[in-house]
């Protein structure tokens, strides 16, 4: 079972060891961050988003109640009734071990109960094939695909946009 709750910094020590190459880590952070990762660059956001009024940063955790995985929830919109993912990495000792499907309906289930949210929206690089099988078994679908949205080094990138119900 995954369970959610809010960030903590102490989270962000385990979170630097994730990464053990650069294009993983690109897939992952679209940019937003730079290799290496550092733990300025992580407290930076963690400062910016507990100011954020429209997101949050939560954690994962195993039934052991151990770090499991990170997803940003972002732009939420009280209008529209949407939010959407990003950020969203699973442990190393997790990964096909299905958490990543867990914490993605979780993130749906909370989306949709405690805010009010009808629909989640989040992008996947089209060459993450394992992100986007997830994200397809927690019940997202493609809605469109936006060409050269990311450089890696000589590569463009294209991101694949998403969208699930909230439940």
């Amino acid at each position: 079972m995954i369970r959610l709750r809010p960030w903590k910094k102490e989270d962000f020590k385990e979170l630097l060891e994730w990464f053990s190459d650069e294009e993983s880590f690109s897939k992952w952070s679209a940019g937003k961050f730079e290799w290496p990762l550092t733990m300025e660059q992580l407290l930076d956001y963690y400062e910016r988003f507990e100011k954020e009024e429209r997101g949050w940063i939560l954690a994962a955790l195993d039934d052991d109640g151990r770090l499991a995985g990170h997803l940003l929830m972002r732009k939420a919109d009280y209008e529209k009734n949407s939010i959407h993912f990003g950020f969203i990495v699973v442990s190393p000792g997790m990964r096909g071990t299905g958490a990543g499907k867990a914490m993605v309906k979780q993130a749906l289930a909370y989306a949709g109960r405690i805010l009010g949210m009808r629909r989640a929206t989040l992008g996947v690089f089209e060459n993450n094939p394992a992100a986007r099988r997830c994200y397809e078994s927690a019940g997202f679908a493609a809605e469109g695909i936006t060409r050269d949205a990311f450089r890696y080094r000589e590569e463009s990138w294209a991101v694949i946009e998403m969208a699930a119900e909230c439940c």
